[in-house]
């Protein structure tokens, strides 16, 4: 049974997820697996108790080459993964997440894939209709300078009150976080109404997130993402393991896969999330991708 098939379980919940059938004699010689998922949209979907979304498919496709593994599928906040993922290394259990930036920091407490999907990082998100309005921010490479940005003060915003949006981006946030065209709010999913209402004229998001929004506004205006100077073109998205001896096994059999299908076919479940114009956007990047990067070696 595959993640888009399964019941979504609730915190603290395993499922098992076995792709090939299990015999006694195999069932003891698997090594369980346990997917540290956090069911954010559109990655990982709850759908009538039951997990899609790109996220998912993407997790299928991997799953179902690696039948030496026992796959079980556990809903997780990130940060109690992370946690989770550490106390594993201890005790030799293993325990993954699926899709993680890859940062120094996490490469020194979890056994790390090399890229298993290259994505959009995060975006000025814009109403297609008002693309050119948005130029006196954007710089002669065509990324939006978004300090300038923010301090327009007749350009409004709105921001999550708990969401971190990285480092880099969180940085210039932190000089306009009191400005009078930045709101507050705890309910990040009324954002694209705002944006369509012209309550709010951009805001910060991931151009897949702001697609599956949009998708299920009825009559919603078309959006644009536009990047951000100082982020990469696409961010490296990696599996993190624990630090087991068979979470590293388990990377090195991640890579393994990377290295023998260099065109990464799961990224069309990806692309069929993005809209029109982040798909070419994406595309553009993916070449430059392809054409620059390194194999992944073993952990």
């Amino acid at each position: 049974m595959l993640v888009s098939q399964i019941p979504a379980a609730i915190a603290q919940e395993t499922l098992p997820l076995l792709v090939t059938p299990v015999t006694p004699s195999t069932a003891k010689t698997r090594t369980d697996i346990v997917w540290a998922v956090d069911a954010i949209t559109p990655g990982f979907i709850k759908v009538e108790g039951r997990l899609n979304g790109y996220g998912a498919q993407m997790l299928d496709w991997f799953i179902a080459r690696m039948p030496e593994y026992n796959h079980l599928v556990q809903i997780l906040p990130r940060r109690s993964a992370y946690d989770a993922m550490r106390a594993a290394g201890e005790s030799g259990k293993t325990i993954c997440i699926p899709g993680t930036q890859h940062t120094p920091e996490r490469a020194k407490d979890f056994a790390m894939s090399g890229t298993v999907a290259p994505l959009l990082p995060l975006s000025v998100v814009v109403l297609s209709s008002a693309r050119h309005s948005f130029r006196p921010y954007m710089l002669a490479n065509g990324t939006i300078d978004l300090a300038a940005l923010l301090g327009d003060t007749s350009r409004y915003t709105a921001l999550a009150k708990a969401r971190s949006y990285g480092p880099e981006v969180d940085s210039i946030l932190a000089t306009a976080i009191n400005a009078p065209n930045v709101l507050r709010t705890d309910n990040q999913s009324s954002f694209p109404m705002m944006l369509e209402i012209g309550r709010i004229d951009w805001m910060l998001a991931y151009p897949v997130e702001i697609e599956f929004h949009r998708r299920q506004a009825k009559d919603a205006s078309d959006t644009l993402s536009l990047p951000i100077q100082g982020l990469p073109r696409l961010m490296n998205i990696s599996v993190a393991c624990s630090r087991s001896e068979n979470g590293i096994g388990a990377v090195s059999e991640i890579n393994a896969i990377l290295a023998s299908h260099p065109a990464m076919p799961w990224l069309e479940y990806y692309i069929d999330y993005l809209g029109h114009e982040d798909r070419a956007r994406f595309l553009d990047a993916l070449k430059e991708f392809r054409q620059s990067r390194d194999l992944p070696v073993g952990q």
